[in-house]
């Protein structure tokens, strides 16, 4: 009788569900379904399963001040999740709440994780001014007095989930004067900005939140945990961290987790390209369930993207990924709704295959895919094969061969679990050069066995030797230069 063997475990992997420009401008000509993301999401569950997604990176739902023009990052109501008449529409860009609530129970159903975007830096899009006066240390206008728009009544929703209402003293300062019509940054009087990682970065946009008054803290927590208990997710990315106090995010995080019956899953932007910069900014918190996205990593990628001189055998060190102690709390990435934009030039025009087989095959990390790549660059094909390698053969240990690393070429082992021979892979990441094809001497724990590249980019097949020794190749390519090399599947 053949035993059935156990299930793999899982590889996790998220999806950023949405991109700056979704339901706008061409996207919007080309990509109709993408105006009611909330509509649209429960019809690719059943795909992203497959692939391997394990969680959905949502955008902010709640109002923004420009209503259904906003992405959600300027925040006006973190209660209104397209539920109420403000700001000129009842849904938001993604659609109302009760679409947004029946999203969520779909992935939910399909076993895929929600995580909530989490806008809490700044309010915009104020109800009404407030006159009072500037600090003497106000970067533009010390000492003077302003009218700022800083009272948020919320007059649509009428009280409904919160009464609470903002004014000026819950933040620290803001960036307009109505009275005068003059922009700048302006400090309050008795206010200071508080304490960040990046002193120089206290200040983003809009009313800036005073994290040390008690109010402050106790509304904005509070909302956390309404939102867990109101779409029952699974956990919040964090917006803006580098601009936010290190000690608000310690209490927020501790307690909307106290607070709340589920585990929760929390994952930061702190957008901070320099790897021990980054490991201080953890150093400084002591809230230890914090992930942040790995950007030192995807500035390695960028400059693999610009740069024809940049060696291969660098991306055995790069990024928080590849330090030891953190590396378990590195959200990896190839690009996300800031770094890749219409117009922007911060996007990888390179390479990028490369980056995502990079996160996707690696041991260590948690990889974050991108909605905009797969769906409208027409990546869907490629990534989704690296997905499913993850899934069906990225597991075991696994090590650089450092012997095949080198200026050309970056190469990767997977070992693959012991009771499951059909799993391990080898990983080949190549650029371009004047050679077409190269190969590399790599040992697996897989002896006697037939491989394959599982991208399709070799054709032939490589069988290892006694000792698991096997002559695996990769095309020197921007086009194909990445393969993934596994046992030759039965079926």
């Amino acid at each position: 009788m053949i035993m059935a063997r156990s299930a793999l475990p899982d590889n996790p992997i998220i999806m950023q569900a949405f991109y700056w420009e979704m339901g706008t401008g061409g996207y919007a000509d080309h990509f109709p379904e993408e105006r009611d993301l909330w509509r649209l999401l429960p019809a690719k569950a059943a795909e992203w399963k497959q692939w391997g997604i394990t969680a959905a990176w949502l955008p902010p739902a709640h109002k923004g001040m420009t209503g259904t023009y906003d992405v959600g990052y300027s925040s006006y109501d973190l209660y209104d999740l397209g539920e109420f008449d403000q700001k000129g529409t009842v849904r938001t860009k993604y659609g109302t709440k009760e679409e947004l609530v029946e999203a969520v129970q779909v992935l939910r159903e399909h076993g895929i994780g929600v995580y909530y975007d989490a806008v809490l830096n700044h309010l915009m899009g104020a109800d009404q001014t407030e006159t009072l006066e500037l600090s003497s240390r106000s970067p533009d206008k010390p000492g003077e007095e302003v009218e700022v728009w800083s009272h948020f009544t919320f007059p649509g929703r009428q009280g409904r989930y919160s009464d609470f209402q903002w004014h000026w003293w819950h933040f620290n300062g803001t960036d307009f004067d109505q009275r005068s019509g003059d922009t700048g940054i302006f400090l309050f009087k008795d206010k200071q900005w508080d304490a960040t990682c990046h002193q120089s970065d206290s200040y983003l946009m809009g009313m800036d939140y005073d994290y040390e008054h008690e109010e402050v803290q106790e509304q904005l927590i509070r909302w956390g945990v309404w939102l867990v208990e109101t779409l029952d997710v699974d956990g919040f990315r964090l917006d803006a961290l580098k601009h936010m106090g290190c000690h608000f995010i310690n209490t927020w995080l501790q307690e909307v987790q106290r607070r709340t019956d589920k585990k929760l899953f929390f994952v930061g932007e702190a957008w901070l390209n320099d790897a021990e910069v980054l490991k201080n900014y953890f150093d400084s918190l002591t809230a230890e369930e914090l992930h942040v996205f790995d950007f030192p990593l995807r500035d390695s990628f960028r400059e693999l993207s610009d740069n024809d001189m940049f060696s291969m055998r660098r991306l055995q060190h790069c990024g928080l990924v590849n330090q030891e102690g953190y590396a378990e709390r590195a959200v990896t990435f190839v690009e996300n709704h800031d770094s890749q934009r219409d117009g922007e030039i911060m996007g990888l025009h390179r390479y990028k295959y490369h980056a995502y087989a990079y996160i996707l095959l690696r041991e260590r990390g948690l990889p974050k895919v991108y909605w905009k790549d797969i769906y409208a660059y027409n990546m869907k094909d490629g990534v989704a094969k690296l997905m499913e390698a993850r899934k069906r053969f990225a597991h075991g240990p696994g090590y650089e061969w450092e012997d095949a690393c080198d200026d050309v070429v970056y190469a990767y082992v997977r070992e693959g679990l012991e009771n499951h021979p059909e799993t391990g892979c080898v990983l080949l990441l190549a650029k371009k050069t004047e050679t077409d094809w190269t190969s590399r001497h790599i040992r697996t724990q897989r002896p006697n066995t037939q491989f394959v590249d599982w991208t399709g980019n070799q054709e032939h097949t490589v069988t290892t030797d006694d000792g698991g020794w096997g002559e695996f190749g990769v095309a020197c390519s921007e086009g194909r230069g990445w393969s993934v090399w596994v046992p030759k599947p039965q079926t």
